[in-house]
C-alpha cells in the first residue's frame, strides 16, 4: 500500500444549468464504454456520438463511469491516499439519534459543454413537488454516489479516488477523508459495492476488485481476476470486449457479478454471459458460472433468497432489429445455491408475444417486473437505425408472477422511455423512469399488486436514489 497523503476532490454547489439541458448525444466527450459500465442507459451511442468520440484520439478513459464533462481537478498523488483521520458519522452536531430521515437523489444533467451529477438531500420520498438542483451538491462528470453509516461517499468522475460527506441534520454537507486507488488504475471509479460495515469492493481492470475498508477508510488489497472470465471473444470476424454487469447481488457471504460481452457499437452480443461467484469472507472468487442469456446486466433477489439475472434495455434493438441475434433472457440462481437452474432460463419474447424484454425486477409478494419493447408502435421503416429502437418512447412496464408464470402490462403508468432504475428502500420499491431524450425523470413507487404510482420529477437523468439515514 502506498505512502498517505492528500487528494481531494468535490465542488462547492452551484446553480443547476436548466437551460442548456440537451439530449444525450449533443457535444458529448465520453467513451462508448464508460457509458454501458455504469449506467442503465442503452450500452449504444448513436452515429452523431461515434462520431464526435472517434475524433478524441487522446481520449483517456476507457470503461471507468460516464465521464462528460472537461473539468480540472486537483492533482493527486500516484500512490493511493486518504486525508483526514475521523471515524464515518462522528461529525454530525450530535444528531446521529435523530429520527429524521434523510434520502438523496442523484441526477445527471446534460448540457453543450457536457454533464454534470447533482445530488440532492431530501426529508421524504413521498412528495408531489418537483426536485430541484438549484441546492443540490454539484460533482463533475458521472460521480456515483452511496450512502454508509449516515454519510455521503462520492466516486469521483475525475480520478480513481473516493470522498467521505458528513451530513448534518439540517442536510447541510461537510466534506471528510479521500481515499485514492490510484496504484490499482487510473480511471474514474465505477462503483462501489458495499459487502458489510468494515469491507468494500471496488471494480476494476475487468475483473478485478479492490477489497477496501469504509470504517477506516483503508485499502486492504485485492481479489483477483479470475482466468475463466476472457477480456475478449470472437464470433466470426468480431472482436467483442468484456463489460461488467451494472448490478451485482450479495446473499449471504457470496457476491454475485455478471459480465457480458459486446462489438464497440453494441450491435451486437454474446449470446453467452458469465457470472463471478465470490466468497466474501475470503475475499476470493470461488467459482465461475456460464448463462446462455446476452448482457446480463440486472440483478435482483426475491423474499426467498432466489437470484435473477436478466439484460438490461441496450441488447433490446440487437434482438429485435436482427432475428439471427441471440435472444434475450433472464435465468435464476436458486437460494442456497450457486448454480443457474436451467429450467429457469426465460426469454422474453415468449412471454410477450414475441417483443423483447429487460431489466427484470423483483418487487415483492412473488411479482416481478420488466420493461417491454412495443416494437408495433413505431415505424421502423426496412432498414431501421439502432438509436430508433434506443430512444424510443415506446417501452411499457409489464409484471409477472412468479408461481403462475402470468404476465400482464403494470397498470397506473404509461408507455415512456426504455431506461428506468429499481430501488428498494424502507420495504418499498421505487422506480426512476427517464424521459426518452434523458432530460427528465419521473419517479414512481410500485407495489407488487397496486401498480405504479407516481411521486415527483427532478431535471436530468436520476440514476440513483437511496436512504443516507
Amino acid at each position: 500500500m502506498g505512502k498517505w497523503g492528500p487528494c481531494k476532490q468535490g465542488r462547492a454547489r452551484r446553480r443547476a444549468p436548466e437551460a442548456q439541458l440537451t439530449p444525450p448525444g449533443a457535444s458529448w466527450h465520453l467513451n462508448a464504454n464508460e457509458l454501458h459500465f455504469q449506467l442503465q442507459l442503452s450500452t449504444r451511442l448513436n452515429e452523431a456520438v461515434l462520431m464526435q468520440l472517434s475524433r478524441l484520439d487522446n481520449f483517456w478513459r476507457i470503461g471507468a463511469g460516464l465521464a462528460l464533462l472537461s473539468v480540472a481537478a486537483p492533482a493527486c498523488s500516484d500512490e493511493d491516499s486518504t486525508t483526514g483521520s475521523r471515524q464515518r458519522g462522528q461529525e454530525r452536531d450530535g444528531d446521529e439519534a435523530s429520527e429524521e430521515p434523510i434520502y438523496a437523489i442523484e441526477s445527471l444533467l446534460f448540457g453543450d459543454q457536457g454533464s454534470v451529477s447533482y445530488v440532492a438531500l431530501l426529508p421524504t420520498l413521498d412528495r408531489s413537488e418537483t426536485v430541484k438542483l438549484e441546492d443540490a451538491r454539484e460533482f463533475a462528470e458521472y460521480s456515483p454516489a452511496n450512502a454508509y453509516a449516515g454519510d455521503v461517499i462520492v466516486a469521483s468522475g475525475e480520478s480513481p479516488t473516493l470522498t467521505s460527506y458528513a451530513i448534518s441534520r439540517d442536510r447541510e454537507w461537510r466534506e471528510g477523508e479521500t481515499l485514492s486507488f490510484s496504484s490499482f488504475t487510473t480511471e474514474p471509479l465505477e462503483t462501489n459495492i458495499a459487502i458489510d460495515d468494515d469491507k468494500a469492493y471496488v471494480p476494476f481492470e475487468g475483473t478485478n476488485f479492490v477489497k477496501w475498508n469504509p470504517a477506516k477508510f483503508e485499502i486492504e488489497g485485492e481479489i483477483g481476476a479470475p482466468d475463466e472470465i476472457p477480456l475478449m471473444r470472437r464470433e466470426g470476424d468480431i472482436d467483442l470486449k468484456l463489460s461488467r454487469g451494472y448490478t451485482s447481488s450479495l446473499r449471504d457471504d457470496t457476491l454475485f457479478q455478471a459480465y457480458y460481452w459486446a462489438d464497440k457499437e453494441f450491435h451486437q452480443y454474446t449470446e453467452l454471459s458469465q457470472i463471478s461467484v465470490i466468497d466474501t469472507k475470503r475475499d476470493r472468487v470461488s467459482k465461475v458460472l456460464d448463462a446462455p442469456c446476452p448482457h446480463l446486466h440486472i440483478a435482483s433477489q426475491d423474499d426467498d433468497g432466489n437470484l435473477y439475472l436478466s439484460n438490461g434495455q441496450g441488447s433490446i434493438a440487437a434482438a429485435a432489429l436482427n432475428e439471427a441475434h441471440p435472444r434475450n433472457c433472464f435465468v435464476k440462481i436458486p437460494a442456497g445455491e450457486t448454480e443457474i437452474d436451467e429450467s429457469s432460463i426465460t426469454h422474453f419474447a415468449d412471454l410477450t408475444d414475441g417483443r423483447e424484454g429487460s431489466n427484470f425486477f423483483y418487487v415483492g409478494d412473488g411479482i416481478a417486473l420488466f420493461n417491454v419493447y412495443h416494437h408495433e408502435r413505431d415505424d421502423l421503416g426496412d432498414d431501421p437505425e439502432f438509436m430508433k429502437v434506443d430512444y424510443s418512447e415506446n417501452y411499457h412496464l409489464w409484471t409477472y408472477d412468479l408461481k403462475t408464470k402470468e404476465v400482464k402490462m403494470m397498470d397506473g403508468i404509461g408507455f415512456s422511455g426504455g431506461q428506468f432504475v429499481a430501488v428498494p428502500i424502507d420495504d418499498r420499491v421505487f422506480l426512476t423512469i427517464p424521459a426518452a431524450d434523458y432530460s427528465n425523470t419521473e419517479v414512481y413507487e410500485v407495489t407488487p399488486h397496486g401498480g405504479a404510482k407516481k411521486l415527483f420529477d427532478v431535471d436530468g437523468w436520476a440514476f440513483k436514489l437511496f436512504r443516507v439515514r
